[in-house]
């Protein structure tokens, strides 16, 4: 239901004007900032889990969902730990709402971005911009992400031709 103040034609203009920047998920290239990342959800089915209900042999993650984004990522900082350097990277990862309501696919705490040839284990999730001030026009899907490294994850890349 369009508010008081913003009706169905401006929500149908701010949705345009996205698509054109960051790009539609059926055509995730034609976007003007053109960045694209892929989404692994993890596998409740083939996880086998513990006593304690934790993931005992590792996590093993469907395949990938390419999606368009914005993303900001942080410089790199190096932990020089007794097992060596150790990269660590935080990076933001902006979603439009909508596309992903458009393709059934919910993003979830845990779940794995790939970017960048590495892989971010999402943090935190914020779900607050609203346009216009109202619940019902919930605009945007923010995850806040770090770093994990790719051999603690049961990830197999997909090589394309």
């Amino acid at each position: 239901m369009p508010g008081r103040y913003l009706s169905q034609r401006d929500r149908n203009i701010f949705e345009k004007f996205n698509k054109e920047l960051v790009g539609d998920l059926a055509n995730a290239k034609d976007g003007i900032i053109n960045q694209t990342v892929i989404i692994y959800k993890i596998s409740a089915y083939d996880t086998e889990t513990n006593l304690y209900g934790e993931a005992a042999s590792g996590k093993v993650f469907n395949p990938g969902v390419q999606v368009a984004c914005i993303i900001e990522a942080e410089d790199f900082d190096w932990n020089m730990d007794e097992f060596g350097p150790d990269e660590r990277q935080n990076a933001t990862f902006s979603f439009i709402r909508q596309a992903l309501v458009d393709l059934s696919f919910v993003v979830e705490v845990g779940d794995i971005i790939e970017w960048n040839w590495g892989y971010f284990e999402i943090n935190a999730i914020n779900e607050n911009q609203l346009l216009g001030g109202q619940q019902d026009n919930n605009w945007g899907v923010v995850c806040i992400a770090h770093r994990v490294r790719s051999s603690n994850l049961n990830i197999e890349r997909v090589r394309s031709i």
